[in-house]
């Protein structure tokens, strides 16, 4: 599938079953062998001092990692459900622009013993880094999120 097509189909899903994502007016940005990346505009998402509400940072930071989790399972051929287990993250500065995160895939070793182990034990788990930048590049919030995969009962259809 193409990069277009994966960012299309991301998008849709995401659009469709979490109605946050769309009240935020996120969207998949980019997505490539390095990593991907979600914008959304400061307007839906500002608070009362005129900066990125904290809450949606902390949604499309662990909605980043959750796109990574899908796109990897389906560029192995693998469908799952996927449930965030755990996450931190730290508040380093204010965000006055849009809302751009940052996700760097994984090195190959670490995507293996991943794929093998969900085909292996029908379950497995993972650690995702987010960042999202302030206006002059420096981190703005730094995520660490959890994310574990488990075979559904019913069958899922890949996106």
């Amino acid at each position: 599938m193409s990069q277009p097509q994966v960012i299309q189909e991301i998008n849709d899903y995401l659009n469709r079953h979490v109605p946050l994502f769309q009240a935020m007016q996120a969207r998949l940005d980019h997505c490539n062998d390095t990593g991907l990346s979600i914008v959304a505009p400061l307007e839906p998402n500002i608070n009362d001092k005129g900066i990125a509400f904290g809450g949606s940072m902390a949604a499309l930071a662990a909605l980043t990692g959750w796109a990574l989790t899908r796109i990897t399972l389906n560029e192995h051929g693998e469908t799952s459900e996927i449930v965030i287990t755990d996450s931190t993250q730290k508040f380093l500065r204010p965000v006055h622009n849009e809302i751009i995160t940052e996700c760097l895939r994984p090195d190959s070793q670490v995507i293996e013993r991943f794929i093998q182990s969900y085909r292996q034990q029908g379950k497995a788990r993972w650690s995702v880094d987010v960042v999202i930048r302030a206006d002059d590049g420096e981190p703005a919030m730094i995520f660490t999120g959890q994310y574990g995969i488990f075979r559904s009962p019913i069958p899922t259809t890949a996106i």
